[in-house]
């Protein structure tokens, strides 16, 4: 019996570790990424820890879904984003917009189900392009930075339920994970390069 537990124990060890390093390996390829849980706190925990896997993670941005509930043409969701692929962007004062206010970090949206849906649709064109044309620039930009989309359910269960269209998990919910199991698996992490002297001297 106690064998068996030693060698369960193991395996969740070695569980563990792949998937530690799952998540740094996803955290560097700037893949966009659905994290979803039915807490708040857990959607920012995990993202917060997902944006830090990567060693070179930037800055970060975020972008809350409900300032867009109106946008019935999509037309702040451009000028947020910083321009349409291949349409108009509206003027802005920084002419940047948050695709490159992060850069090569992270911009975290919750709320997209409270988008419009034209408003998704420039998000998903943007996307779906790998491209945002800035303000007062006439060529487009490549997007750098990784997209982290923060919903109650999967994209895809959303999509389901009528909530968003198909569009959107086309184009962000392939990987689609459970806030709670990447915050377990990247906090000992976390907290072993926070701490690394002080844990290396309580063990």
């Amino acid at each position: 019996m106690m064998r068996d537990s030693v060698e369960t124990l193991a395996d969740w060890i070695t569980d563990e570790t792949r998937l530690r390093s799952s998540y740094r390996r996803l955290a560097a390829s700037r893949l966009p990424v659905n994290l979803y849980s039915a807490h708040a706190q857990m959607q920012r925990r995990a993202a917060t820890l997902l944006h830090g896997a990567d060693q070179k993670s930037g800055s970060w941005e975020e972008l809350d879904g409900r300032q867009f509930a109106d946008d019935v043409r999509g037309d702040r969701a451009s000028l947020h984003l910083g321009g349409a692929a291949g349409g108009v962007a509206l003027s802005s004062k920084d002419g940047g917009g948050l695709l490159a206010a992060a850069g090569t970090g992270t911009l975290f949206i919750t709320n997209v189900e409270k988008f419009t849906p034209a408003a998704r649709h420039v998000l998903c064109r943007i996307v779906e392009t790998g491209r945002y044309t800035p303000v007062g620039d006439p060529y487009p930009r490549p997007v750098n930075c990784r997209l982290i989309i923060a919903t109650p359910k999967p994209l895809a269960a959303l999509a389901r339920s009528f909530a968003v269209e198909w569009e959107l998990v086309d184009a962000l919910g392939h990987i689609a994970l459970r806030a709670e199991n990447v915050v377990n698996a990247l906090k000992a992490e976390a907290l072993l390069q926070t701490y690394p002297g002080r844990l290396a001297a309580a063990s």
